[in-house]
């Protein structure tokens, strides 16, 4: 009986070290929502199908890294703004976002975080260190002023890059999530699963492959831009990063 309680033991400690390294993985390579996805979903695949005027274009990056970018022209005369979609969502998603924001912006500027949509060359980084990746998109677009609008995760990296930008800029940061360890800990505990010890576990293969949890509340308090956190549906459909009063 001592043998086959240790044979238990072992192959129940194998097993949450396999599944945390399956939740590890599956974290750095979200569903990718693409055309598939959006047609599936009867949703417009690109701005073409809402009768908007844009350019395709890739952001190219080093390690052979490629971001695609909608450029949208808006209807109006503010800033130049840009999303940035969370964890698993891509910028089709985010075309569901936008109509808000045409009678507010001049352009509208919609990308594919790394592992997500249809970037290729590198997996999700969690927030580690996407914000250059957000720089280096603003750097190319050249142009002020400039509203970070980011959603969930994707505030954390709006926030984080803002922090480092000066210029005439602003953040709107929609449905903030909490770092990547509480995050993974919600989505097991909605499939009914328990969150620890996997999510600790999780974190330290994650750690493995060089992901590190930013400190967003140092990036808030670094931060020199008017930042807006989630605002009222009502804020949103008013444009109210897009105005010439500040926050």
């Amino acid at each position: 009986m001592t043998g086959l309680a240790i044979l238990l033991l072992i192959a129940a400690i194998a097993t949450i070290v396999i599944l945390s390294g399956v939740i590890a993985y599956d974290a750095v390579h979200p569903p990718r929502r693409t055309a598939g996805y959006a047609i599936a979903h009867g949703l417009p695949a690109d701005p073409g199908d809402m009768g908007l005027d844009y350019e395709d274009w890739t952001l190219d990056l080093p390690r052979d890294v490629k971001l695609p970018v909608w450029e949208i022209t808006a209807r109006g005369s503010g800033p130049t703004a840009v999303f940035v979609h969370g964890w698993g969502q891509s910028r089709i998603e985010m075309l569901t976002r936008l109509e808000p924001w045409l009678d507010h912006a001049r352009r509208v500027v919609l990308y594919d975080r790394r592992g997500h949509g249809d970037a290729t060359g590198g997996t999700a980084r969690l927030g580690t260190d996407e914000h250059n990746d957000l720089m280096d998109l603003l750097e190319r677009l050249g142009t002020e002023p400039v509203v970070l609008v980011g959603f969930g995760s994707g505030a954390t990296v709006a926030i984080a890059a803002a922090a480092d930008v000066s210029g005439d800029l602003r953040v709107a940061a929609y449905g903030v999530t909490a770092d990547a360890h509480t995050a993974i800990g919600d989505r097991l505990r909605a499939r009914g699963l328990p969150a620890r010890p996997l999510t600790d576990l999780a974190m330290i293969w994650l750690r493995l492959g060089g992901i590190r949890m930013r400190d967003e509340q140092q990036d808030k308090r670094r931060l020199q831009h008017p930042l807006l956190i989630d605002p009222e549906p009502s804020d949103l459909s008013s444009g109210p990063m897009c105005g010439s009063k500040p926050l």
